[in-house]
């Protein structure tokens, strides 16, 4: 077993995929994403939303799963998110702001730099949104 770290590029959506990520939720979701990371020792490198999902740069050690960490983000956050906006609770008509699951990659070392880009230009590309 090696001792070095591992980049993942996570994503995940809102309940039902509804548009919830916009305005001062969106802002607030971001800072007790990162929030959990710090408090949790979680290495978050990147994070940006996209109007109804979320990407991750995070860059874990051996000792963390990628599962554990995932739990401990959307929980809490999630938690945090209905205690500090309680109408979400209406307006994503669930008692989670986070679907199950994530999606994620493993980001080759040498391909950082792009994938911190694709991460931070998320909001740049919202017209593949418009309905």
């Amino acid at each position: 077993m090696t001792n070095t770290p591992t980049t993942y590029h996570v994503w995940f959506a809102t309940k039902r995929r509804k548009w919830l990520l916009q305005s001062d939720i969106d802002q607030t979701a971001k800072d007790l994403i990162r929030e959990v990371a710090s408090e949790k020792g979680i290495s978050l490198i990147e994070c940006e939303t996209a109007i109804d999902h979320v990407h991750l740069l995070l860059r874990l050690h051996p000792h963390q799963t990628l599962s554990k960490v995932m739990n401990l983000i959307k929980g809490i956050s999630s938690r945090k998110l209905h205690l500090a906006i309680p109408e979400l609770k209406l307006d994503s008509h669930s008692h989670h702001f986070w679907q199950r699951g994530y999606n994620f990659t493993i980001v080759e070392p040498g391909s950082l730099t792009t994938r911190r880009q694709c991460v931070q230009t998320q909001k740049e590309r919202l017209e593949k949104f418009e309905r």
